[in-house]
């Protein structure tokens, strides 16, 4: 692979994903990035050539990685990414949002509607 552009955040190469996983198994990335924000996150894929494979990895589970690892760049979405905001009948959630977090903060938010199944979060009625 040619060389990535620099980004702000961390850009690690041949970096090994079984401690990112629940299951704890699997191979390396051939590169991690964990963009500093979404300016930096926008900034990286525009200038990344278009060639180079890209696996966007959320927090690992559901995700089992082949011994031989994932090429090109995988991308993990930080703490930055994980906001939750409730206005009025929205409930707007980052990438990184764990289905949980969504779940309560919309309760707090007295949005009974909005609930944690496993691995989702659903909404009874319209979304958007």
């Amino acid at each position: 692979m040619t060389n990535p552009p620099t980004p702000r955040g961390r850009l690690t190469p041949k970096r090994s994903l079984n401690d990112l996983t629940w299951l704890r198994v699997g191979g390396p990335a051939e590169y991690l990035f964990q963009p500093a924000d979404e300016g930096d996150l926008a900034t990286f894929l525009r200038d990344l050539d278009p060639a180079i494979p890209v696996f966007p990895m959320g927090v690992g589970s559901n995700l089992i990685v082949r011994d031989g690892g994932i090429p090109g760049v995988v991308i993990r979405l930080g703490r930055g990414f994980n906001r939750v905001e409730v206005t009025g009948n929205r409930v707007t959630a980052g990438a990184a949002a764990l289905d949980a977090q969504v779940a309560k903060r919309a309760a707090e938010a007295g949005r009974s509607d909005v609930f944690c199944a496993p691995f989702r979060v659903l909404s009874v009625g319209r979304c958007g």
